[in-house]
Formats: structure tokens, C-alpha cells, sequence
């Protein structure tokens, strides 16, 4: 699936924006292109990336064919991010993480992922309803997106800490081995989220500090907000995993 929104300099908003009216879209400095791409094979993202937005080999490489912890790029013509989502799985005692691949220029976003990531399902939907922070450009959109997919850690984290309550209650109850690997199981739970929110939060406190092209300096605020939680999201989670 291939959802498209696009805000005009004169304010018009649209969605489902042909392909054919992309190039037309971002020769609009004011205005305002997202693009996501959400679960499509790469024989039909590949040739928009590289053909109509552009975007070095190596970004494209990195947004489709691997897969990677957080990180961020500055390619000149576009930011390369690469993000992750978490839920845990209070049942199964697993912690499953989906990527997020985003591209930020002048005057548009572009997002792929492969499965359904519920916080651009959120941007989405409230685009729909009020288009005014469209109006602030595509800088304070990635913060929403950022921000979004950050907040989708806490209930996570939260899921994480009662399921190790309970441990602690079946360990001084009635122990067995099944609780041996309920114990394993959230250990390599709070691994895994170690592994992911330590450099989501190296790229957060870049993008607060660093001077990025297409990121307006007094938006820098915002990223710091978002890097904050995720200072919080791995102090707690240290906590979980002592």
C-alpha cells in the first residue's frame, strides 16, 4: 500500500496523490509531500526513491534490502533515519520491534516499513481531521512521526515491569522450571529493547544538537523533548533488566 498526503503552498490538502503528480508536488518548495510506503515489494519502491526522489544508492540500500539498529544519516539531497517501534507480547513474554525507515528533504517525507506500525496509522488518521501542523513543514512532521513511535515504547515498558512482578511472586510462591524461563524470557526482553532505545536516543539527542539541513534550528526543541523520554525509557529499562 502507497498512502500519500500533500499540502500545497496555497493550502490545498490531498490525498491519494497520483505518482504521476509527485514530481509536480515537490517542485513546490512550500509545500509540504509525505509519502509512506507500507508493506510494498521493492521492485515498486525502488524506482521512486531512486529515479523521482533521488536519494543516494547507499540510503536506498539501507531502506529496503538491510535491516539496522537506529541510526542517521545526512546524504545532502535527504536525512536517512532509520527508527523502531516495540510491543511486548504479555503472553508469549517476547518483545517484538518493527522498523521504521524515513527520508526527510525540504518540502517532503518519505516513510516505508514493511509491517503495520500503528504510529503513523495515528498521524495519519489526525492529518485527516486537522491539517495545521502540516502548515509547520516537513521537519515538525518527522517530530510527530518520532514522537509517535517513541511513545509506543512506554506501554511496552510497563507490560515488561508487571510481567516481572509476577515472577517475583511465582519465585518466593511456588517456583518451577517454567519459571526459570519466564525469567529468561524477559531478560532477553530487556536486551532487546536495550539494544534499540540506546541508539534511537543517540539519534534523537543528534537531531536536538547537530546542525541538519531541512531541520529548522528553533525545531531542535522538539527532538530534545522526544530524546528526554528517551533517556527516561532507558533509565527504566535498566531498572528492569537489574
Amino acid at each position: 500500500m502507497i498512502r500519500t498526503l500533500y499540502r500545497s503552498s496555497k493550502g490545498g490538502y490531498t490525498t491519494d496523490v497520483p505518482v504521476t503528480h509527485w514530481r509536480v508536488a515537490l517542485r513546490d518548495e512550500t509545500g509540504l509531500l509525505w509519502v509512506d510506503f507500507a508493506g510494498e515489494a521493492i521492485e515498486v519502491v525502488e524506482p521512486q526513491l531512486r529515479d523521482l526522489f533521488q536519494f543516494h544508492p547507499l540510503a536506498i540500500d539501507d531502506a529496503l534490502r538491510e535491516t539496522h539498529v537506529p541510526k542517521i544519516d545526512n546524504w545532502g539531497g535527504a536525512i536517512y533515519l532509520c527508527a523502531h517501534t516495540a510491543r511486548f507480547d504479555p503472553e508469549k513474554l517476547e518483545l517484538t520491534t518493527r522498523e521504521v525507515d524515513i527520508f526527510l528533504g525540504k518540502n517532503f517525507l518519505v516513510t516505508h516499513h514493511r509491517e503495520p506500525v500503528e504510529a503513523l496509522d495515528r498521524i495519519w488518521t489526525f492529518t485527516q481531521t486537522d491539517q495545521s501542523r502540516l502548515t509547520l513543514g516537513a521537519d515538525q512532521l518527522l517530530y510527530d512521526v518520532l514522537d509517535h513511535i517513541v511513545a509506543e515504547f512506554m506501554p511496552a515498558v510497563d507490560q515488561l515491569d508487571e510481567a516481572i512482578d509476577e515472577i517475583e511472586i511465582e519465585v518466593f510462591d511456588k517456583p518451577t522450571q517454567h519459571t526459570l524461563n519466564k525469567i529468561f524470557s524477559v531478560r532477553r526482553a530487556t536486551l532487546k529493547m536495550r539494544r534499540i532505545i540506546g541508539p534511537q536516543r543517540e539519534v534523537l539527542n543528534r537531531l536536538a544538537r547537530d546542525d541538519y539541513p531541512f531541520v529548522d534550528p528553533q525545531a531542535r526543541v522538539y527532538f530534545r523533548d522526544v530524546y528526554d523520554h528517551l533517556v527516561r525509557l532507558v533509565d527504566l529499562n535498566e531498572s528492569l533488566r537489574d
